[in-house]
């Protein structure tokens, strides 16, 4: 019985120091923003001119000691993958890593990941666009988004912070449809 107690007081405690550190990460994040010259929009303008593909991941990271926004692209047709380092102060490419989906013949998408891609292809959505109308809408900063399909949904998943709250906005690529949810 009292074994059961200190496995449920440990997990307590792990689950409140990976909150603490998710919350420590996010503050980093806007701070990190802020001082950005480079800004999301232009980096995803300029990933987007540069690497044939679709953008799946960004977030707000650190390179070597220095802020930077982490990019995947997923390129459907060549079967490749980008991990991409940009600097928020210049734009300047710090780091870039490109991969196959195929390691020694197994896939590394799985069919989600293919759905989405596939469903982001034939659709009309413009993510830069899409950017600006989310920050704009609940006037918050983006500290990154993930392409995403769940329940027969391809969507972009947007963390958004502002003074008060953490907020996820769904974006359907098909209909553009928004939904959110507020984390205090």
């Amino acid at each position: 019985m009292k074994l059961n107690k200190l496995n449920k007081l440990i997990c307590a405690a792990g689950a409140l120091t990976s909150f603490t550190a998710a919350a420590d990460n996010d503050a980093l994040s806007q701070l990190a923003l802020k001082r950005a010259s480079f800004t999301m929009e232009q980096a995803v303008e300029k990933v987007s001119c540069d690497y044939p593909g679709q953008i799946a991941e960004f977030a707000v990271d650190d390179h070597r000691g220095q802020s930077a926004y982490q990019i995947k692209v997923l390129n459907l047709l060549k079967e490749e993958k980008y991990k991409l380092y940009l600097s928020t102060e210049d734009g300047s490419l710090l780091k870039e890593k490109s991969s196959s989906f195929k390691t020694l013949g197994f896939n590394s998408l799985d069919d989600d990941d293919y759905q989405a891609l596939q469903e982001l292809q034939v659709s009309e959505f413009n993510l830069q666009s899409t950017i600006a109308m989310v920050s704009e809408k609940y006037n918050a900063e983006i500290v990154e988004f993930e392409l995403e399909n769940e329940k027969g949904i391809t969507f972009y998943k947007f963390k958004l912070l502002d003074q008060h709250s953490r907020q996820h906005v769904y974006v359907d690529v098909k209909t553009g449809e928004m939904n959110n949810i507020i984390k205090s």
